[in-house]
């Protein structure tokens, strides 16, 4: 007879690895268009970002989409030097002047803006542009230009950066696809006029004192996943999503972050107060097995898919990369990717070996 925990744990995986309806899947890797990255945070939040340095003076440039319908776009822009406190901010596109801030004016800006949760900064000297017309105006100047100049006031000498905004027309179309906001007024290109409703979304869970007592006690369960400083758990993307009427996917790490992973768990509560822990199928050498223990996690919201990528170095060259789909009642394996050779060159996730769904065998 086989123990019932052992027959729980094959249908498990019989129906985590049954066929599923075919979806229009994502690239395993985030695109970039002509410079502009994109990513979404688990919540739902977009964001384009340029990465440009000269010398050794760099700016981060994002821009920033919330879900919420009424969301208006923001405009970050963060350095790694300190700017003179008398000095002001030039923005050129294409040769002529959009905008002189003084540095002293945009720090009194920060204090009215409020930063949206599943922002995560990066480290520097950050401003958030002021909101509203003017946001707008520098953006539509963005996307209609080639080349815009940013005029950091450093001392001894003013730093001039070129940031190429060929690519973001394209950036803003994805991000308007993702967030189902293309043909709407809120559309960050191209928009119609269709009245906006909110983005598919999950919510941040921006600390563990807010988690329902339920939960809480089964996320400090067998693992010590409370054992994590509470100001780190604000930075790690944690959320709640409503899958249905009688689900609701909490995603929460697990412990302190290590050099390369953040690990995580994923519990489902239900209506009447019951909380589970989820498995999820993935390969190994031996054939499916299940696993409690998530890494890196992303969640779409959209498309209702998460994904796992468990590094195996810095670079991240290697590991395993999972995505798994709801379906209603569990989450069904979709794809997996492995890459075994830690050789430290950069080997993109695109060209990981596929080993799931099973791969035609080449004719001998």
């Amino acid at each position: 007879m086989i123990p019932l925990k052992l027959h729980f744990l094959s249908v498990l995986l019989a129906f985590s690895l049954a066929a599923v309806p075919a979806l229009a899947e994502e690239p395993r890797a985030l695109p970039v268009f002509d410079g502009w990255s994109v990513d979404c945070s688990n919540t739902g939040l977009c964001t384009a970002s340029s990465f440009v340095r000269a010398q050794s003076i760099w700016l981060d440039l994002r821009v920033i989409h919330d879900w919420p319908a009424d969301a208006q776009p923001l405009i970050r822009m963060t350095t790694n030097t300190g700017l003179n406190a008398d000095g002001a901010i030039e923005i050129t596109v294409d040769g002529t002047v959009i905008e002189q801030l003084p540095v002293a004016q945009l720090k009194e800006i920060q204090a009215s803006i409020e930063v949206p949760a599943g922002f995560r900064p990066i480290g520097g000297e950050g401003f958030w542009y002021p909101t509203g017309p003017a946001s707008q105006m520098l953006l539509q100047a963005m996307k209609t230009g080639g080349s815009m100049v940013v005029r950091l006031p450093v001392n001894p000498e003013p730093v001039e950066i070129v940031v190429n905004t060929t690519g973001l027309t394209s950036a803003f179309q994805w991000m308007d696809d993702r967030q189902n906001r293309t043909g709407t007024q809120a559309a960050l290109t191209d928009p119609g006029d269709e009245t906006p409703a909110d983005a598919p979304n999950a919510i941040a869970i921006p600390s563990p004192d807010v988690l329902p007592p339920a939960v809480a006690a089964r996320w400090d369960n067998g693992r010590f996943c409370s054992d994590i400083d509470p100001g780190i758990f604000a930075g790690l993307d944690a959320v709640l999503a409503q899958l249905q009427e009688n689900a609701t996917l909490y995603l929460l790490p697990c412990g302190a972050p290590t050099a390369y992973n953040t690990p995580y768990i994923a519990l489902l509560a239900n209506p009447d107060g019951k909380v589970s822990q989820l498995h999820f199928a993935r390969m190994s050498e031996n054939g499916p097995v299940a696993t409690d223990l998530l890494y890196n996690v992303r969640w779409h919201p959209k498309t209702r898919q998460l994904e796992s990528l468990f590094r195996g170095s810095g670079l991240g060259e290697c590991g395993v990369w999972n995505r798994w789909t709801w379906h209603g009642g569990n989450f069904a394996l979709t794809e997996e990717a492995a890459s075994t050779a830690c050789t430290g060159e950069a080997t993109p996730l695109a060209s990981w070996t596929t080993t799931w769904p099973p791969q035609p065998r080449a004719e001998e």
